[in-house]
């Protein structure tokens, strides 16, 4: 179980009333680059360390330390032996597919329960998401349509509604979690370069105001720390879900 939510400080924002794809989603957004590349079950950690503590919507931008294998929260590990390659592999808290993670570009908006936006509807918040993903990349990429959808359980190879593809290439998809704590949507970027401005820019559209936060404070990496141990690095939580928090 996670830990409770230490509540936002920071004013609400107001609800929802209408979708303007050329308006930010929030009003301010914490913008991270984690300096580090790390393995799968800390990067995961540190993705819910964030949900648990910020009190402000996150753009999270990190790396790996080795090619890694992510698997959606809900996919049978069993089912998919001898598909994979021989990488670590983590199970996300998030849904979704397999996705590879070798050269691709990886990020998570994470949303504070706090945040009425948390609350958006799921198929409204992965298609404003990727709608203002699109609008950044400036390539000619657009939102998946019913005509583009593949089922396989590789994400990479399989386009779902509201992905972002150039031409009939997908070339960003990401995996959902909405619960008590708020909105963790975890993102990959692939087979597209991006430059160094890019993720700066993304925010920038994001939000109307940016706050750079270069570092976790202590309590969020003692928390990451935890669930790395306790949950994201177990084969218990890679095969059947299970952790060993209280």
């Amino acid at each position: 179980m996670s830990k409770k939510h230490p509540g936002c400080k920071h004013g609400k924002l107001g609800h929802i009333e209408a979708v303007d794809t050329a308006k930010p989603l929030f009003d301010q957004l914490i913008l991270h680059f984690d300096p580090t590349p790390h393995a799968g079950p800390w990067n995961m950690a540190a993705d819910q360390a964030w949900l648990e503590q910020s009190e402000l919507p996150v753009l999270r931008v990190y790396r790996w330390d080795e090619p890694t294998v992510t698997i959606g929260y809900a996919q049978n590990l069993t089912k998919l032996a001898g598909t994979l390659p021989h990488w670590p592999v983590v199970r996300r808290w998030t849904g979704g597919g397999v996705v590879l993670h070798e050269n691709d570009f990886t990020y998570s908006v994470i949303v504070p329960a706090c945040q009425p936006w948390s609350q958006t509807n799921p198929l409204d918040s992965y298609r404003m998401i990727h709608e203002s993903l699109a609008q950044a990349l400036d390539d000619g990429s657009r939102l998946a349509g019913p005509e583009d959808l593949i089922e396989n359980p590789f994400c990479f190879v399989a386009p779902a509604l509201h992905d972002v593809v150039r031409g009939k290439v997908k070339v960003a998809g990401a995996g959902q979690r909405r619960g008590k704590l708020g909105l963790l949507h975890q993102g990959s970027v692939q087979q597209v370069q991006l430059q160094e401005d890019f993720w700066p820019r993304w925010a920038a559209q994001l939000a109307t105001n940016v706050l750079i936060q270069p570092e976790m404070t202590a309590a969020m990496m003692a928390r990451a720390n935890e669930l790395t141990q306790k949950r994201y690095s177990l084969g218990s939580w890679l095969n059947e879900r299970e952790d060993h928090l209280s």
